[in-house]
């Protein structure tokens, strides 16, 4: 396991390149209103009142009549209180499926750990119908000819647990993607209580790959649960948008990146950060060329599902810091910084473009400076758009180190964010729609001495549509 954290972070390191200063972003919409597809169900003597439908899968039966089993937890069955249960519907349109009953119960004799039961899903392929689906420690499968009654896949030992990333880590929330002419099984663990997005590869959905890690951390975080429920699809050839979760409920909150490389989204950085959305557990669906949106209601007492569009976005730099006179527009404000702009490579910062600001940053020096201080302020600019995209980096504190927003006639905060824990440039979106036809400016604000104490300012990209869908 250590072995294969190694290579995914030196793969993630050596992949690693400067985006382009203007580049393409496709980023998801969720277009018109949620309809709400099943309800929090009666299971029997397994009812609970704290039951909650959790992670889910969706697909088209061989009938043309669509499924959905969901993870149900904090039953009354026991163990770790989780099974599936089932859901159908004529259209995927329709509101209010026809509840099904419990699908699927862990089974002990299986090795399958009591009540573990976790987010299966389904694929169909050379004729079969292919559930991958968690047991608690292990990845499972399971097969159907009708897309509606499913076999276990047990092994020659007797058991149905195919791999894991270790006792305890709660390997979980499989998704499988066809790829490359392989198939691609994306995943989530916390070893070492750390949550990551793995995946293995397969020729047949038999035979497995070593895991490989290609999420982890940036600003969506690295705790047990940020890499919840990961889903990836491919929005156009050779383009891949990863969804991982982070908060379940009224504040849900899923992250959003994307990608060339199916096998790097970020290690611990914000390179292919597109955005957020405010759902938890979503699953993607392409149906009669229409991409729709499946995810938790808010209040986890079921499940709903709205129209999804992907919208190609071009990035513009509104300052370009390669020019010497575009630099010279900004100045130190307060503070100790002989030169607001350096051209460092002694990190590895990756900027936008070669120049950037950098708080912590001496001429010819090889280590960060983060006694000093400073504020710096761009020259006014209106605000011409309502989607801007900043490269930001450097150390999280959101009272002392930050990149702002402000009104250009009084100064007044508009809009603030912090670094993201590293020095490597991320992405940080910003709708700015409440302020378009302001006079502004900017300001990259370091009043800290503390460790990483310093803020990176990359660019700030003005966000404008693209006349074409994936």
């Amino acid at each position: 396991m250590i072995r294969s954290l190694l290579v995914t972070a030196m793969l993630g390191v050596l992949c690693a390149k400067a985006p382009a200063a203007e580049d393409i972003t496709v980023v998801p919409r969720i277009e018109g209103d949620w309809w709400t597809v099943a309800h929090n169900p009666d299971l029997g003597a397994c009812t609970s009142d704290r039951q909650q439908p959790v992670d889910f899968a969706v697909w088209q039966a061989a009938d043309g009549v669509w499924q959905l089993w969901s993870c149900i937890r904090f039953t009354r069955l026991g163990g770790h209180t989780r099974l599936f249960y089932r859901w159908e519907g004529k259209n995927l349109t329709d509101h209010d499926w026809e509840p099904g009953g419990i699908a699927m119960e862990a089974d002990p004799a299986l090795g399958e750990p009591p009540g573990g039961l976790q987010a299966p899903h389904v694929v169909r392929w050379n004729g079969l119908y292919h559930m991958a689906y968690g047991d608690w420690d292990h990845l499972c499968f399971a097969t159907s000819e009708d897309g509606k009654r499913f076999t276990r896949r047990i092994l020659a030992n007797g058991q149905t647990g195919v791999f894991t990333e270790g006792p305890g880590q709660n390997t979980r929330d499989p998704v499988l993607l066809i790829t490359r002419n392989r198939w691609h099984l994306y995943y989530t663990a916390f070893p070492r209580g750390k949550g990551y997005v793995f995946c293995r590869t397969s020729p047949d959905l038999h035979d497995w790959s070593d895991s490989m890690i290609v999420a982890y951390g940036g600003r969506a975080g690295n705790h047990p649960f940020s890499c919840e429920c990961p889903h990836v699809v491919e929005t156009e050839p050779g383009l891949y948008h990863l969804f991982r979760t982070q908060m379940y409920g009224e504040g849900a909150q899923t992250s959003v990146y994307q990608s060339r490389n199916p096998y790097n989204f970020g290690i611990d950085d914000d390179h292919g950060f597109v955005c957020t959305l405010p759902v938890a557990a979503p699953e993607i669906i392409l149906h009669d060329g229409q991409y729709y949106i499946a995810a938790l209601l808010p209040s986890l007492q079921g499940i709903q599902i709205a129209r999804l569009t992907f919208l190609a976005e071009r990035a513009v730099p509104v300052f370009a810091f390669d020019s010497p006179e575009a630099r010279a527009q900004w100045r130190v404000a307060e503070g100790e910084l002989p030169n607001p702009f350096t051209a460092s490579t002694r990190s590895n910062f990756y900027p936008p473009m070669q120049h950037f600001i950098g708080t912590a940053e001496l001429p010819g020096e090889s280590v960060a400076h983060d006694e000093l201080v400073a504020v710096v302020e761009s020259p006014e600019f209106i605000v011409e758009h309502s989607s801007y995209r900043l490269a930001v980096s450097g150390g999280i504190d959101e009272a002392r180190v930050y990149c702002a927003l402000v009104d250009a006639e009084t100064g007044a905060l508009l809009w603030k964010t912090t670094g993201n824990g590293s020095n490597h440039f991320g992405n940080v979106r910003a709708d700015w729609q409440a302020f378009q036809g302001k006079r502004v400016r900017l300001r990259v604000v370091d009043q800290s001495t503390a460790a990483w104490g310093h803020i990176n300012f990359g660019g700030l990209y003005a966000m404008l549509p693209i006349d074409k869908k994936p």
